[in-house]
């Protein structure tokens, strides 16, 4: 007997009208939300495709348990070389991918590192920082090297582990079955993975952490690292919180994730980045890849997103948007002298009586050098050690800022101020300290505005969408 189930119901999209849809309810693996397939109009699944789909499930999971000593991915482990079916050895590559892109801290590679920490829950030794730091540095640096006919051989330290990636592969693999059967227009859901499918581009309005939001043939993955142990198995879970970070081993919980992208598996794997680094370096690896989202929020309620998120989600067309983007790009000078050091850069805006409403850079992480930006430090920083931790990101010489705005403050609220100042602050070692405070309003800025600063401050322009786009 199949553990499979469908209900009839009616689904509402963005065109305003109701079409008759159908849910199907599938099994899944102990520990795992039953993933749920909503097909709209009048297509629907037959029993032998419900078969089909329900076998494609129990395949990956059991593939990916780390806890299956017989799986294709163990006997891979054992061997150090093999020949995969097509969609394992894809999901290997593909996460090689973004380990080359992250330069590592995205990684499919730690299988050893989790078996430390599952002998560790375990009761069978420590947690030893050092020991986990290790264990994914020897995995980081060891040779793969993929082939034709799915074939991929490796070096001893790797061990390949995708257990946290199980539901997001599931899915992928329900999507492009369901594509295959000409389905137009679907959504599948399983554990914190979202998906909507439709031939028409029409839109799945979803609530997905509090966020009232659309999807447009987009994956999304919601992560609340806080909320669940760092490493669980059937024998026990840790008291720490949070994800295993790929780069260090550590159990880390910086911000919880949501993130949209055409592929549910690339979205996992980024919100397991986005939750474990600072949001600068999260955000920048985002807004540099094409059809990408990124929203993070931190334990105090402080809101990060990537260049598009706002855009992305909002409700209705996208043509149209309640308050325009404001992009803003600021140089530094470069000084031709030999101990050149990169400087310290903040850059905020306030309403006109100082008050802090959005952080939209910060460069520099050590608070000696971040209390030489006075200004921010004694109106922001000395106040906001967690925007501190969370948020700034490494100093990168005389590098540009390119930087947006979606018109909310620093906890996702739209901002009502209509008279606003842009400040830009930089302070570099064995060099000057200089300040730039400029007065602004999205409403009145139909031209781009551009200031030539002095100092340590090279040229600051600002543009609404409209005069970029």
């Amino acid at each position: 007997m199949m553990g499979i189930r469908w209900i009839v119901l009616l689904v509402v999209t963005a065109t305003s009208f109701s079409l008759q849809a159908k849910s199907y309810v599938f099994p899944a693996a102990k520990g795992k939300a039953n993933p749920v397939i909503t097909i709209n109009g009048q297509q629907e699944l037959s029993v032998e495709q419900q078969r089909y789909i329900e076998g494609v499930i129990n395949e990956t999971y059991a593939t990916l348990d780390r806890n299956n000593h017989s799986s294709e991915l163990a006997l891979l482990n054992q061997s150090y070389q093999g020949q995969l079916t097509p969609w394992l050895f894809n999901a290997l590559k593909r996460c090689e991918s973004w380990f080359a892109k992250t330069e590592g801290n995205i990684s499919c590679r730690n299988g050893a590192l989790y078996r430390y920490w599952g002998d560790y829950v375990e009761g069978k030794h420590a947690l030893s920082r050092r020991e986990v730091r290790r264990l994914a540095r020897v995995a980081r640096i060891a040779e793969v090297e993929f082939s034709q006919s799915n074939t991929l051989a490796f070096s001893a330290p790797i061990q390949w582990d995708l257990s946290e990636y199980a539901s997001s592969l599931v899915v992928e693999r329900v999507d492009a079955y369901l594509r295959s059967l000409k389905m137009e227009s679907f959504h599948i859901s399983a554990d914190d993975i979202q998906t909507h499918f439709s031939v028409s581009n029409a839109i799945w309005n979803a609530d997905v952490a509090g966020e009232r939001m659309t999807i447009q043939n987009n994956a999304v993955v919601h992560l609340r690292p806080w909320q669940q142990p760092a490493f669980s198995s059937v024998k026990g879970v840790s008291v720490e919180k949070g994800v295993i970070s790929h780069s260090d081993g550590w159990a880390s919980s910086q911000f919880q994730t949501l993130v949209i992208a055409p592929h549910a598996f690339d979205s996992e794997l980024l919100a397991h980045y986005a939750a474990t680094k600072t949001a600068q370096q999260s955000i920048a690896v985002v807004n540099a890849l094409p059809d990408i989202e990124l929203k993070l929020s931190d334990e105090n309620g402080r809101v990060y997103t990537s260049e598009r998120f706002s855009y992305e989600v909002s409700s209705g067309s996208h043509e149209e948007s309640a308050q325009p983007l404001l992009h803003a790009t600021v140089s530094l000078p470069h000084f031709n002298i030999a101990d050149y050091r990169g400087p310290y850069v903040s850059v905020w805006i306030s309403d006109n009586k100082n008050r802090l409403i959005k952080s939209l850079a910060l460069r520099g992480n050590s608070e000696r050098w971040l209390q030489e930006l006075r200004t921010w430090w004694r109106r922001i920083g000395r106040k906001n050690q967690a925007l501190i931790d969370g948020f700034a990101g490494a100093t990168q010489k005389n590098t540009p800022l390119h930087l947006s705005w979606d018109g909310k403050d620093d906890f996702g609220r739209e901002v009502t101020s209509v008279d606003l100042v842009f400040n830009v602050e930089v302070a570099r070692e064995h060099g000057g300290r200089s300040v730039e405070k400029i007065p602004f309003s999205l409403q009145s800025l139909a031209n781009p505005l551009v200031i030539k600063g002095s100092g340590e401050i090279g040229e600051i322009s600002l543009t609404t969408s409209s005069d970029s786009l």
